[in-house]
């Protein structure tokens, strides 16, 4: 028995070995089937679709009406996680990985203007067969999905800003509007120790990551340096489209602006501006949260975006009256 027991603690022991040196020898591996275990506890699936623009990677699962995350810059479609767990119960859930980001191909400069980049949302729901769906959206994905929700605003039951969008100018500027005017920008990833920086830029304390996973995602883009320098150059200096406050007067859909503070990257004097300009919209500001509320506090955003689900599903009157200037 004794000899059984010490054969059982060897054993016990090289698997703790072997796992702690997987752990940091082979991160990708590792991170492969971390990032698979957890979108299994979500009841999510990772998939693929061919569209127009190339192969789209996204992921799936639950049943009912369909919402569908959009991310921002440089994000992929692992940072919604969390959020969907609480919603895969309820609700056909699906996060892509915008073209040319995330597991994506990268993409020629120019497929990376904002207006361009609507193009390329509208091939991904065509692949997909998504109509009159829930848009969720970050940061540059949302002033992306906001450029295809004004133009067709029949594939869209409703918008949620989840965090900061771009296209709002800020009555009060933010630590990022006072970097970029000195010449800096701090979200651009060319080096470890930028990726590093680029965290604490986008949330008060960083949500807990695995290290593979971390180390995976900082590979991907540190072995790109002079593509994401022209990515954001594409993104804020071609790009030739209307403020997303002058878009928000044209989307009729509910909305819901989710806008935390302190946000280093658009100031949060913007969420009363943007709620203002939307027709039909519902304002929620955070406490402790930074550019990427679904990663900070994924539970508090959950509950929020399900309550304005359940009012935004709800029939409405045919005519409401409008905001009254603020």
């Amino acid at each position: 028995m004794n000899r059984l027991i010490g054969r059982v603690l060897a054993c016990v022991l090289a698997l703790g070995v072997i796992s702690a040196t997987a752990w940091t020898m082979m991160p990708v591996q590792v991170a492969g089937v971390l990032i698979g275990l957890n979108n299994l506890s979500a009841g999510l699936s990772a998939k693929t679709v061919q569209t127009d623009i190339g192969e789209i990677h996204y992921l799936e699962g639950g049943h009912g009406e369909t919402i569908l995350f959009v991310h921002g810059i440089y994000a992929r479609k692992e940072h919604w996680v969390d959020v969907m767990r609480s919603l895969v119960a309820d609700y056909h859930v699906i996060a892509i990985d915008l073209p040319g980001f995330g597991d994506n191909a990268k993409l020629p400069d120019g497929q990376y203007t904002v207006d361009q980049q609507q193009e390329n949302l509208l091939s991904v729901l065509q692949a997909l067969e998504l109509n009159h769906v829930h848009i969720a959206a970050n940061s540059m994905g949302a002033y992306v999905a906001a450029l295809l929700a004004a133009k067709r605003p029949d594939l869209m039951a409703s918008f949620a800003f989840i965090g900061s969008p771009l296209g709002v100018a800020t009555p009060i500027k933010s630590d990022m509007d006072i970097a970029r005017a000195q010449g800096d920008t701090p979200l651009v990833v060319q080096s470890p120790a930028d990726f590093v920086n680029r965290n604490a830029w986008l949330a008060p304390e960083m949500p807990y990551v695995p290290q593979p996973i971390l180390h995976s995602w900082m590979q991907s883009e540190v072995a790109t340096p002079d593509h994401n320098a022209r990515v954001w150059d594409v993104v804020h200096n071609q790009s030739s489209v209307p403020t997303l406050l002058e878009l928000a007067k044209a989307l009729p859909m509910p909305a819901l602006v989710v806008w935390c503070r302190p946000d280093r990257i658009f100031h949060v004097s913007g969420a009363p501006l943007l709620d203002q300009a939307l027709p039909v919209s519902t304002l929620a500001q955070l406490d402790q949260c930074g550019h990427l509320p679904m990663l900070d506090q994924p539970d508090r955003v959950a509950e929020i975006y399900q309550a304005f689900l359940a009012v935004a599903k709800a029939p409405r009157k045919t005519s409401e009256p409008p905001k009254s200037p603020p």
